[in-house]
């Protein structure tokens, strides 16, 4: 329990960012946003038996959140935790992201793309309905 609860902390604690520029409706919707992310580096972390911290860049998300439909920012990093639990299903995937990936940052782009450097995972992904399968289909390839 002691760690469930420190790791939550520990989540939301790299996940919070700058708010003074931001519009009192931005600076509500993320913080929503980071508890929702804060579960979903909890479930990764607990799928992939490390911890695995998750950053999300909320200034790249400003103007694209002006269309009340696009998708709030937490689900871009749910992508990256669902497809972080289907690669670590296996005890390779598990494996290889154990000894790979120690955080993940997300943000918003014009187009998506995926890198790893350094132990981080970086996701950037426009608003047009990606799924985690482009990212566990590059984990594969990549680990």
């Amino acid at each position: 329990m002691i760690r469930r609860v420190g790791l939550a902390a520990v989540a939301a604690l790299l996940i919070a960012g700058p708010a003074s520029a931001q519009s009192l409706k931005l600076r509500e919707l993320f913080a929503r946003d980071r508890a929702k992310v804060a579960e979903e580096a909890k479930e990764a972390s607990d799928a992939c038996g490390k911890p695995i911290a998750f950053q999300m860049d909320y200034s790249s998300y400003s103007g694209a959140l002006d269309d009340d439909n696009n998708q709030p920012p937490w689900a871009y990093a749910a992508n990256v935790s669902d497809a972080l639990k289907r690669v670590c299903a296996s005890p390779e995937g598990k494996s290889a992201v154990q000894a790979k990936i120690n955080s993940v940052t997300v943000a918003h782009a014009e187009t998506e793309t995926k890198s790893l450097g350094n132990g981080v995972f970086r996701y950037t992904v426009p608003y047009s309905g990606h799924s985690p399968a482009t990212i566990v289909s590059w984990l594969q390839d990549n680990l």
